[in-house]
């Protein structure tokens, strides 16, 4: 396994994100990446009461599947207790081959709650800190 640095990394991913979720990480993280210059999208469940908060700070909230089917990085920030639930359910069969899965903690990969196909990569960025302090020191 590679561990990947900042240097190592270009500076825009140039690929199309979706954000899973916009609680306190999900919120932070897609903010950063539109200031960055990313084409973000935010996925949430139909009625959630995130879609005006997301419309609100200039981002667009579209159902978990057709984020997921628009992108080829696709960043999972929703609690880890449903990550295996919606994988299969919203997630799985809408991933476009040789996407990457993304995740702020390793719990549901490693113990084995959302087993992606081979040919998905899986990485992990672990923030030191709640998502209002990933945002201001953005």
């Amino acid at each position: 396994m590679k561990i990947h640095y900042e240097a190592d990394c270009p500076p825009t991913l140039g690929e199309p994100v979706a954000v899973i979720g916009y609680g306190s990480q999900g919120r932070a993280h897609a903010l950063n990446l539109r200031d960055s210059g990313e084409d973000v999208r935010v996925g949430l469940y139909p009625g959630s009461k995130s879609i005006e908060r997301v419309e609100a700070d200039g981002l667009r909230a579209v159902p978990v599947p057709e984020a997921v089917s628009e992108a080829t990085v696709v960043m999972v920030l929703t609690p880890d207790a449903g990550q295996g639930k919606l994988f299969r359910e919203s997630i799985e069969a809408h991933l476009q081959p040789r996407s990457m899965l993304m995740f702020a903690h390793g719990f549901s990969i490693h113990f084995a709650q959302i087993k992606p196909n081979q040919d998905i990569d899986v990485a992990m960025i672990a923030p030191k800190g709640p998502g209002h302090l990933v945002r201001s020191t953005y």
